[in-house]
């Protein structure tokens, strides 16, 4: 018997197609719900461990907004650099 995994499948998240899709997966993240758990800087970590010449800003910030429920574009600037300083990203 396979199991059984509850809440919103992590591509029918807003701002995640199906590169990073896929990438949330190999890493483990299947929801919705465990993307918010784990939060956006530690899932990010886990898919730059795993492919760190592809990873950016905008990963990052659309993971934040996926937990939002919103296009990363639209998170306030401020938050957006602090995500980004949090994540060793701003220079």
């Amino acid at each position: 018997m396979g199991t059984v995994i509850h809440g919103l499948a992590i591509d029918r998240a807003v701002n995640i197609g199906p590169v990073l899709s896929a990438r949330l997966r190999a890493a483990g993240v299947e929801t919705l719900e465990q993307l918010k758990r784990q939060g956006a800087l530690e899932v990010w970590q886990l898919i730059a461990a795993q492919t760190p010449p592809e990873e950016c800003v905008h990963t990052l910030l659309a993971l934040e907004g996926a937990i939002r429920a919103t296009r990363w574009t639209a998170i306030d600037q401020a938050e957006r650099d602090r995500l980004v300083a949090a994540a060793g990203l701003d220079g």
